[in-house]
């Protein structure tokens, strides 16, 4: 990942040092090469695999601005300005990538919760439920701090939507059995990941997957013994 103190001095193209123009493409083809001028096509290329990758960069500064903003101060309180100063970026290239705050942030957390999908998918389910569930909080321990922050600046919601995505990514919704067993389990397994990092994580990571575990293998035989109630 990208260090934000790194982005005030590559993420323009055109800043010193990252100039591409035609001479500079050339001299890529005929520096230590036998190779003959590049065609325009072999140019426009090389235009675009740097201007690709410049704007991945600016993407990721932007990105790593707004949550490093978010320790300091209310997501309410940060504004565009505050954003584009932190990345190094102009507000040009901030809205050539993003229409508001929201659509940042869309991105990270789309991110949190493929990795937290993953890390599941490593194990089965039911045969090894226990292992998913540990597989599960360790993903979630090294996250848990930018989690928090979109938990406090009210993004619990979007975590859900998207880690119900996420589950669902290759599943027709046609199956409606699969499908709402998915959306069943994922606000499940956000809700308590969500409270556990609320909580600071004080019940130990085994604990918490004990308590996964039991309740995914045996759902409602479970509400005599932990002794669930709705009043």
């Amino acid at each position: 990942m990208t260090n934000i103190s790194a982005c005030r001095v590559t993420v323009n193209i055109s800043a010193p040092g990252c100039d591409i123009t035609d001479r500079n493409v050339s001299s890529l083809f005929r520096k230590g090469s036998p190779m003959n001028e590049p065609t325009e096509l072999q140019k426009m290329n090389i235009l675009r695999k740097n201007n690709q990758e410049s704007n991945a960069i600016t993407k990721e500064c932007i990105e790593l601005a707004l949550i490093s903003l978010m320790e300091k101060k209310a997501y309410a309180d940060i504004s565009i300005k505050d954003i584009v100063e932190r990345a190094g970026v102009s507000r040009a290239s901030y809205y050539r990538n993003y229409e508001s705050k929201e659509a940042i942030l869309s991105g990270f957390i789309q991110s949190i919760c493929k990795e937290l999908s993953s890390a599941m998918l490593k194990y089965d389910a039911v045969a090894q439920n226990r292992e998913t569930w540990d597989a599960l909080l360790s993903a979630t321990e090294p996250l848990a701090p930018k989690f928090r922050l979109l938990l406090d600046a009210g993004f619990g919601e979007n975590l859900t939507i998207e880690f119900i995505k996420s589950m669902n990514a290759s599943v027709d919704r046609s199956n409606a059995a699969l499908y709402y067993s998915n959306v069943y389990w994922a606000g499940a397994i956000t809700a308590v990941i969500s409270e556990w990092i609320r909580d600071g994580m004080d019940a130990s990571k085994e604990e918490i997957a004990g308590i996964g575990s039991k309740l995914m293998m045996e759902g409602i035989r479970t509400v005599a013994e932990f002794g669930n109630r709705c009043d």
